[in-house]
């Protein structure tokens, strides 16, 4: 009987981990068929709206080169570029093209697009990680401290800067910073400078501009931990008051910042476009807003996919990190 009965628990256990890998499979599966649907819906939208832009894509490719054209000219480059052919013949040939990574060419510059991606995105990663390390280092203590002293002067202090913060524009700031760092008192080169010199002035004003965001969500984090189980039973243990803080709750509260710090990588990623336009940080968002302002319809088509894949792969990334992080999730 006792023999019966363990290979009856062996089997149902073969079961359950059975079910369990189809369960994962059914999962994972859901959430590419769920990326492969946004993928196609973002670019099929993005280029839907550059067919039906009222500029003639033959048209801004022939007067980017600088020179004039005939109708001839016109109905050949048209050909050429298949713009004759359907919309939905166009949309499908392009994605042939992504699918092999290849972007086509740039009206404005005639690189390949691919090409000016990658030599852009280190900039972009440079400025990324230095604006959110920089975010980190004030958002962090000062969130933690925040909801030490719900309501005190620090409190209020930093509710103010982050009321003020949130409610100014990227850009208002970019150019105080500038004017004041650059031309009062000479300490940077308008232009951006060679080397990490150059990523200073931007990436504080990212950093300080998150900042503003992520010290309210760290504070509503901590408080909530400060109020759990596990800091009345520590308390209770004589534990002290500031190894509680900085240890447990502290500990407790990085989970839902890798959250956010997954939101805040993806999109700078994407390129914080107006800082780097105003800092002159030659990486992807400038060149997307060089690329709307000149109507370079593949850059901005190529650019619209980029962030699409890159959002559903720092959010599966976040999605890892958080489950080895906190395995009651697996």
């Amino acid at each position: 009987m006792a023999e019966d009965a363990d290979d009856f628990i062996c089997a149902n256990e073969g079961i359950t981990n059975r079910d369990m890998e189809q369960n994962a499979w059914k999962k994972w599966g859901g959430k590419l068929f769920s990326a492969l649907i946004i993928i196609i819906g973002v670019t099929f939208i993005t280029f839907l709206l550059s067919y039906l832009s009222p500029d003639d894509a033959a048209v801004v490719k022939l007067s980017s080169m600088g020179t004039g054209y005939t109708q001839e000219m016109l109905e050949k480059t048209r050909a050429e570029m298949g713009l004759d052919r359907p919309f939905l013949q166009q949309y499908t040939d392009w994605m042939r093209q992504v699918c092999r990574l290849d972007f086509g060419t740039s009206y404005r510059t005639s690189e390949n697009i691919t090409d000016m991606m990658l030599s852009a995105l280190p900039k972009t990663l440079t400025l990324t990680v230095l604006s959110l390390f920089i975010t980190l280092l004030i958002s962090v203590p000062l969130g933690i401290l925040c909801a030490y002293r719900p309501d005190g002067i620090l409190d209020t202090v930093m509710r103010l800067f982050s009321y003020f913060f949130s409610s100014i524009p990227s850009f208002f700031i970019s150019l105080i910073v500038l004017y004041v760092a650059c031309i009062r008192w000479g300490l940077f080169n308008v232009r951006a400078e060679p080397g990490l010199r150059g990523y200073i002035l931007p990436a504080l004003v990212t950093g300080v501009t998150l900042s503003s965001w992520y010290v309210r969500q760290i504070r509503s984090i901590a408080l909530e931990q400060l109020g759990s189980t596990y800091v009345y039973a520590l308390n209770s243990r004589g534990v002290s008051r500031s190894r509680i803080l900085w240890k447990h709750v502290l500990k407790n509260c990085m989970l839902p910042v890798v959250t956010l710090l997954g939101v805040s990588f993806g999109g700078m990623l994407g390129g914080a476009a107006i800082v780097e336009s105003i800092f002159s940080v030659k990486g992807v968002g400038s060149l997307a807003v060089s690329a709307v302002t000149a109507r370079d319809y593949p850059f901005i088509q190529a650019y619209a996919a980029w962030m699409a894949a890159l959002y559903l792969v720092v959010n599966f990334l976040v999605d890892v990190i958080y489950r080895k992080l906190d395995p009651r999730l697996s």
